[in-house]
């Protein structure tokens, strides 16, 4: 029953990714479709556009959310593609808390910068 938890949040967080990195794509580089519904998404890769944004709480909280699907989506994914040629219990969970830990720390570091620039 885990398991199944597990999956449906594997195929949750694909759902989310697709959404919020469709935001940021549509966001990022479809400026003249944003242009052309009187949305101002001028050159919205320049470093001031950037500084901008991470001054944004809901910028910075979409980023947040992608990184935390996307990880969590990525590093499942690998757990189970690694369980299939892995048949000791032991050896899964090493396997299971080492992804855990490496999860964690990329999550940490990955938010590290937002959080920062948003505090300026």
């Amino acid at each position: 029953m885990k398991n199944t938890y597990l999956w449906l949040a594997q195929l949750v967080t694909g759902i989310l990714i697709a959404v919020t990195l469709g935001i940021h794509m549509v966001w990022m580089h479809l400026d003249t479709i944003l242009s052309a519904l009187g949305i101002d998404a001028t050159e919205p890769t320049s470093w001031a556009s950037m500084i901008q944004r991470s001054r944004d709480i809901g910028w910075v909280v979409l980023y947040i959310f992608l990184l935390a699907f996307g990880l969590y989506h990525a590093l499942y994914g690998l757990r189970n593609i690694i369980f299939e040629s892995i048949q000791s219990r032991r050896i899964r969970l090493v396997v299971t808390w080492s992804i855990l830990a490496f999860g964690i720390l990329a999550f940490a570091w990955g938010t590290y910068v937002p959080i920062i620039l948003l505090s300026k």
